[in-house]
């Protein structure tokens, strides 16, 4: 798909279709409350189309307007298979995604700018080493040129990490002091909380016809 909508907002689709689908898996846009559903999805309604016919295209749902311009389309959907196996699909995505923001905020709580300062110390110390031997041996001469452009390197690195040194302990620092489960609480809940609002529910009432695609 082209995507003009998030995960979650695909997610949240095909989770009202599929609240408002009968046994057969039609959808009646004329009787049931599929377009308020839709509408609080997707603000842009251009853009709510557009997904609604690549979901289509792809064989995710069955979506048709038919009906003469000017006036209000009659509109033929429904869901399948596929439907709910990209429901679980997006499920999985969504919580590699989590786990993944999981990671980095630990690898960012966890790291240690003191360690990468003396890296690049020790680092700075053994290039000044060997540049002291280049310029005593006419050999190595033609190493001064790559050896300096090293060198301006690690000065670079060694602002950088002069500057988030600060960031770590003026904003991370307080956040590990807060506790690292507070934070990832805060994320995961966040997450949770937009897949329920959207009526992962209904997954829950209907997990054993999604189980059976499995």
């Amino acid at each position: 798909m082209r995507k003009k909508v998030t995960k979650f907002q695909e997610l949240r689709i095909l989770l009202a279709l599929i609240k408002n689908a009968n046994e057969k898996g039609e959808v009646d846009f004329t009787s049931s409350e599929v377009d308020s559903d839709l509408s609080g999805i997707v603000a842009n309604g251009n853009w709510l189309d557009s997904a609604l016919y690549e979901l289509n295209d792809v064989g995710i749902i069955y979506y048709e307007e038919i009906g003469e311009e000017g006036f209000r389309p009659f509109i033929s959907a429904g869901v399948n298979a596929k439907t709910h196996r990209r429901v679980a699909e997006l499920v999985s995505s969504i919580q590699g995604d989590y786990e993944s923001m999981e990671q980095r905020i630990t690898e960012i709580l966890t790291f240690n700018p003191e360690q990468l300062s003396k890296t690049i110390s020790d680092t700075q110390r053994k290039l000044d080493e060997v540049g002291g031997q280049i310029s005593n041996n006419e050999l190595l001469k033609p190493l001064e040129r790559p050896l300096s452009e090293i060198r301006n390197h690690f000065n670079s690195v060694s602002t950088v990490s002069q500057h988030y040194e600060d960031v770590y302990k003026n904003i991370i620092r307080p956040v590990q002091e807060e506790g690292q489960s507070g934070v990832r609480a805060t994320v995961k809940w966040a997450i949770i909380s937009i897949a329920v609002s959207t009526g992962l529910s209904f997954l829950v009432s209907n997990w054993d016809a999604i189980s059976a695609l499995f």
